[in-house]
């Protein structure tokens, strides 16, 4: 399965792909299901990602036929008093297409991330894909000095850009799907309540409506210790990171959004009350964050959710060929 991923991206790259791939694979994805609503996916390799500036230079593919605009970054404006700052996204697939999949980082993650759902989904017509980076991440303007990383501020520029790039028309609604990692996953769950019924469905990896305590302790424990092993400094150039974002998600007012809090955890519950569209939830089958307790208390809230699990992996899921089909048939492309 790892060389077929690697083999897809190393044709992306090339800026041309054959009518019919060698290597077999089909717009149709096997798993395996227990019931209508969940299926199971075993985990596969992690994936060879095409680095970022290595995506195809012409803007135009081609891909069984259907004619692809190729991955390239580019820059939305978010007014920042009497300037502006940069939010940095990556679009892909057909400019004009109804169904767009919006994909959203976790807490330290980049849009890099999701190259290989823009390389899967450039074989499908009527399909646009856009994955960001937040602030201070990647190739998103960093935030002034005084200002501080929190999620209202990532949920205000998100907010921001889905109205600027996606729904810019009263007249025409496009089919909106956003695909949230972790805390990309939340905050998806927060533009229900902004958006309502212009979205889709919302697609949450490895997260769910309730983040214990301890699972936070051992998220936040893990990510100190991986700064004992680094300095700040080096960790930040590593990970593409602003510095100070990594020091400002690990304060209490980093999540500054409305929560319930209990004896065992985070509820974001309250956040999908009054949404009606779908909800999917990818879940690692070894994961410590989104557990299957948390699986299961979910599934009893949220009627119709439909999960999939990647059998051995932790926190997050890989986006593996299985995954991108999953997602493929969530969106009904």
């Amino acid at each position: 399965m790892k060389r077929i991923i690697v083999d897809l991206l190393r044709r992306l790259k090339a800026d041309l792909f054959e009518q019919h791939q060698s290597s077999g694979v089909s717009d149709q994805v096997g798993l395996t299901s227990s019931n209508e609503d969940h299926y199971v996916a075993p985990l596969e390799s992690p994936q060879t990602l095409v680095p970022a500036d290595d995506v195809p230079r012409k803007r135009n593919i081609v891909v069984k036929g259907v004619s692809s605009t190729a991955p390239e970054t580019r820059y939305f404006e978010i007014p920042d008093g009497d300037k502006s700052r940069r939010i940095a996204y990556t679009i892909s697939g057909d400019m004009d297409a109804e169904n767009i999949l919006l994909c959203l980082p976790g807490l330290l993650e980049t849009k890099k991330t999701f190259l290989v759902i823009h390389a899967y989904f450039l074989k499908f017509q009527n399909c646009k894909i856009i994955s960001i980076d937040l602030s201070g991440r990647g190739e998103s303007d960093n935030l002034d000095d005084i200002d501080v990383y929190k999620m209202s501020s990532y949920l205000s520029d998100i907010s921001q850009l889905i109205r600027g790039i996606i729904l810019t028309s009263d007249k025409v609604q496009p089919k909106l799907t956003i695909l949230g990692t972790s805390m990309g996953g939340v905050l998806a769950m927060y533009l229900t309540q902004i958006f309502g019924k212009k979205i889709y469905e919302i697609i949450l990896n490895d997260i769910a409506l309730t983040v214990n305590w301890t699972s936070l302790y051992s998220l936040y424990k893990s990510m100190k210790n991986e700064l004992g092993f680094r300095e700040v400094r080096q960790l930040a150039e590593d990970l593409k990171v602003d510095e100070r974002a990594i020091s400002d998600v690990q304060l209490p007012g980093h999540f500054d959004l409305s929560y319930r809090a209990d004896v065992w955890g985070m509820n974001f519950h309250e956040a999908l009350e009054s949404y009606k569209g779908k909800v999917g939830l990818i879940y690692g089958g070894q994961s410590k964050i989104c557990t299957q307790q948390r699986v299961e208390e979910a599934k009893s809230i949220i009627s119709k959710l439909s999960t999939f699990e990647v059998a051995g992996s932790g926190h997050p899921a890989p986006f593996n060929l299985l995954v991108c089909g999953y997602i493929q048939s969530e969106m009904g492309v």
